[in-house]
């Protein structure tokens, strides 16, 4: 059995440019424009990874990404009242209710 590992079926994540900090302060605006076109770039000192700079627009979407949700949680009135006066009728299956599985019966 064959399988296609080809880049068409496997993209490689995007490329993440690498700058030396003393590079990155010689070229900033190059390392903005990368940036900026949707491009993570690293900078590095030493040799190790320091910081990454992405576009404003990435940041905002990874930020709403990891946002809680911080909205109070509401009653039950609060929850069905978009349905008062749609028209939508809520009726009681029918049946008897069921018999619990523990009482006064053993």
């Amino acid at each position: 059995m064959m399988t296609n590992m080809s880049p068409a079926v496997y993209p490689k994540p995007a490329p993440t440019a690498e700058w030396s900090v003393a590079e990155a302060k010689a070229r900033f605006s190059e390392l903005v424009a990368k940036a900026k076109a949707g491009v993570p770039q690293r900078v590095t000192r030493y040799g190790k990874d320091e910081v990454v700079v992405v576009s404003a627009a990435d940041w905002a979407r990874r930020e709403a990404i990891g946002k809680p949700d911080t909205r109070k949680p509401g009653t039950l009135l609060e929850l069905f009242e978009p349905l008062r006066g749609s028209g939508v009728v809520i009726e009681r299956m029918p049946g008897s209710l069921r018999t619990p599985v523990f009482g006064d019966d053993d």
